[in-house]
């Protein structure tokens, strides 16, 4: 028994010091601000390459017939997204902000939504272009606080199909490990908590973590119900 104990206390030390190691690192990375400086094809994207990584396997996986993103900004990744639908010959990309950029790419796949994320109006035109797709994944980049992220992941999980995704982005904020108190308060990880507390139909997928670094920990939410 004893012997035991000793073995988990070393295999808990383990886990802590690679926890530590990543954060560090995480953290190094990120107030690097090269991210920043990250480019889809000439546009901005303003994302971990790593995690645009795991968004490729994903849409190669699932090819779905729709993405809706939140949070256009210069719709780099609205581009990324429409170019691997244009590998796989199919797919749409619909992508919401409440400003419209001087210099979005134009595709034929991207239709641009110009509103809040959560108005009557655009979630009309959401419904409208999402009726009839059966195979859909969601990704919520916009407004980072905690009671607007909750709010969309309530709306915007009901569009997710069984077996596919909601992304919420950027829940590396608020300490969890960068930018602690990031100046709004709480946000997209302490949404997630909640959300999680009242909903079974999605589980976190820790398995689109593999690179370890994410700027979405716990973000991957798949719908299994």
């Amino acid at each position: 028994m004893i012997l035991i104990k000793k073995i988990q206390a070393k295999i808990n030390r383990l886990i802590h010091q690679k926890r530590e190691a990543t954060d560090k690192f995480h953290t190094k990375y990120y107030y690097s601000k090269v991210w920043a400086e990250t480019y889809w094809m000439g546009k901005h994207v303003f994302k971990c390459p790593l995690d645009l990584w795991v968004y490729q396997e994903m849409i190669f996986e699932l090819k779905p017939e729709l993405i809706i993103e939140t949070g256009t900004f210069h719709g780099g990744s609205a581009l990324f997204f429409a170019n691997l639908f244009d590998i796989m010959g199919h797919g749409l990309v619909i992508t919401i902000d409440v400003d419209k950029m001087p210099d979005l790419p134009v595709h034929g796949r991207i239709i641009y939504l110009e509103g809040s994320s959560l108005s009557d109006k655009i979630l009309g035109k959401v419904k409208e272009y999402a009726a009839g797709k059966s195979n859909v994944i969601v990704f919520l980049d916009s407004d980072h606080r905690c009671e607007h992220v909750l709010q969309e992941l309530e709306v915007y999980s009901k569009f997710v199909s069984k077996g596919s995704y909601i992304v919420i982005e950027d829940s590396n904020l608020n300490g969890h490990p960068v930018y602690s108190g990031f100046g709004q308060g709480p946000g997209p990880t302490e949404a997630i908590e909640k959300f999680m507390k009242s909903n079974k139909e999605f589980k976190i997928d820790k398995s689109k973590e593999k690179f370890h670094l994410t700027f979405n920990p716990n973000g991957y939410l798949k719908k299994i119900l």
